[in-house]
């Protein structure tokens, strides 16, 4: 694998160790918490990231606009999932998108691809979305610490 795609690669994967630290042992009720009603709430926030790595991440390394796993629901932004139903499609797109990453070359890397903000680079298009679970991840972490520090002052917060 070439040094640039490997470092890519790591990117992913931390990115994605990650995540599932900060939700470690996260329960529904916890999910369901928001810390003002305009916020997004962790739920919403893991089926966002669900849809980046089956669909947009893939899209992205595959060069596939249309890509979508085999049985990918067209609604699934709009529906509730379980946690533990997230994190395996989580899990499910984390293994094609480490897959997909075994077959690229930097040469790869400045072809462009489509996405839903018009043709960008590939390596752009990669950090982009391994960004965005990045990112999200840290909403997910700033929402459980609030959670954290209500329990310190109310044991039975969400309990």
């Amino acid at each position: 694998m070439d040094k640039d795609v490997a470092v890519l690669k790591r990117f992913a994967e931390y990115a994605f160790e990650s995540l599932e630290r900060t939700c470690k042992d996260l329960t529904e009720e916890e999910a369901e918490w928001r810390p003002v009603d305009e916020a997004n709430n962790t739920r919403w926030i893991l089926n966002h990231i669900s849809r980046i790595t089956n669909t947009s991440l893939p899209r992205a390394l595959k060069g596939d606009s249309d890509y979508a796993p085999q049985g990918w629901p067209e609604n699934y932004r709009e529906e509730t999932y379980s946690v533990e139903k997230m994190f395996r499609d989580i899990n499910d797109g984390k293994t094609v998108v480490e897959e997909a990453f075994d077959v690229l070359s930097s040469q790869d890397l400045a072809m462009e691809v489509s996405g839903w903000r018009g043709p960008r680079k590939r390596e752009l298009a990669l950090f982009v979305y391994i960004g965005e679970i990045i990112g999200h991840k840290g909403q997910i972490a700033a929402i459980r610490g609030d959670i954290k520090r209500r329990r310190d002052k109310d044991p039975e917060f969400l309990a």
